[in-house]
Order: structure tokens, then C-alpha cells, then sequence
């Protein structure tokens, strides 16, 4: 009897834990939608007037590769205390 308990106790247990680990898909197309928004309006005047025709797929291309560039950026200078577009590590570690 206890043995059938545990069992029944750790089933449902993984069952929460897998239900827990489920996404809302409706939620993450809701982000995705939202984050391509921010996109398409802070990176695409830039895009348009690289010469990129407005909803085509190279003006989209256009805005992820400036998207991506800005986060690679970003990243590659939060290891140092300051930043600078010229300057982003000391000759000697390289």
C-alpha cells in the first residue's frame, strides 16, 4: 500500500513539474510580435534610408542584421567598466 502511495505521490509530482515547464504559446507569439514591433521602429527608417524598400524581405533582413549588431555590441562591452565605439579591448588581450 505505502508503495503504491509513493508511487502515485512522484507521478503526480512530475506531473506539475512538467506542467509548470510549459509555455503559453499565445503569450511567446504576443513577445515575439512586440519585439519585432520595437524593430521595425527603431531600425527601420535606418534600413530605408540604407535603401532598403519598406516591407520587403531584404528591408526585414536589414533590420535583424542591425538588431543583431547592436546586441553583439552591447555585449561584447558590458565586460569593461567603460565603452567606447573605438575602443573596445586592450591590445595586450588580443
Amino acid at each position: 500500500m505505502d508503495n503504491i502511495k509513493m508511487r502515485a505521490i512522484t507521478i503526480f509530482g512530475f506531473v506539475l513539474l512538467f506542467a509548470g515547464c510549459a509555455t503559453n504559446p499565445l503569450a511567446e507569439q504576443q513577445r515575439a510580435t512586440k519585439q519585432m514591433e520595437y524593430k521595425i521602429q527603431v531600425y527601420g527608417p535606418a534600413c530605408e534610408k540604407l535603401g532598403f524598400a519598406k516591407d520587403t524581405d531584404p528591408w526585414r533582413e536589414c533590420i535583424q542584421r542591425e538588431y543583431e549588431q547592436t546586441i553583439t555590441r552591447q555585449q561584447r562591452n558590458w565586460d569593461y567598466p567603460y565603452w567606447s565605439p573605438y575602443y573596445h579591448r586592450p591590445f595586450y588581450w588580443r
